[in-house]
């Protein structure tokens, strides 16, 4: 039994010779090419210079680069779409319209809510940053009732409902009769 004890070295051995010995240095290896950092040069194709337009400073204005004919004419550019949209008064309001970050303002309190399409008890997962309001750190909901927003808190009890005042501003009051308007 003394070959049992000496296998794994056996065999470790026999492995490590099925390596090449060139891999490791051990042996020859083909020297043809010179060893090389750097790659072989490519054909180039001249470059040419061009002015960059100037830049721009109406943040709703698209900037457009200059046409690659020097005698053709520049067509101006047209204002960007607003990156949220406006719910006026008395719109329709959609449940995307209201995804995202909003200031909260109640009282003295002025902080953050979010609102996303995730389902949660109460309608969709909603929660605030900020607050110092135990009713309004509690918001943890909300849900579009026809056209009013209702914030909603633990186990789906409103907080609050709002209506909207135009231009992403809604306002309404908490359970508790206070003012209570969310905007950005």
């Amino acid at each position: 039994m003394r070959l049992g004890r000496f296998a794994p070295l056996l065999l470790m051995t026999a492995l490590a010779g099925c390596g090449s010995f060139g891999a490791v240095g051990l042996g020859p290896m083909d020297r043809s090419q010179p060893e090389s950092d750097t790659l072989p040069p490519v054909a180039s194709v001249p470059i040419e210079k061009t002015a960059l337009p100037p830049p721009v400073t109406d943040p709703n204005a698209v900037a457009t680069l200059p046409p690659a004919d020097p005698n053709a004419a520049t067509t101006p550019a047209a204002p960007a779409a607003p990156m949220t949209p406006s719910v006026a008064s008395g719109a329709e309001i959609g449940r995307t319209d209201l995804l995202g970050g909003w200031t909260l303002s109640s009282g003295s309190d002025n902080c953050q809510l979010f609102m996303t399409l995730t389902s949660w008890t109460g309608g969709y997962r909603a929660s605030t940053r900020g607050c110092q309001s135990p009713s309004l750190k509690g918001i943890s909901a909300w849900s579009l009732s026809g056209s009013e927003v209702v914030l909603a808190g633990q186990g789906g009890a409103p907080v609050a409902r709002l209506s909207s005042g135009g231009n992403n501003h809604f306002n309404g009051q908490t359970v508790s009769s206070q003012a209570i308007s969310f905007y950005r």
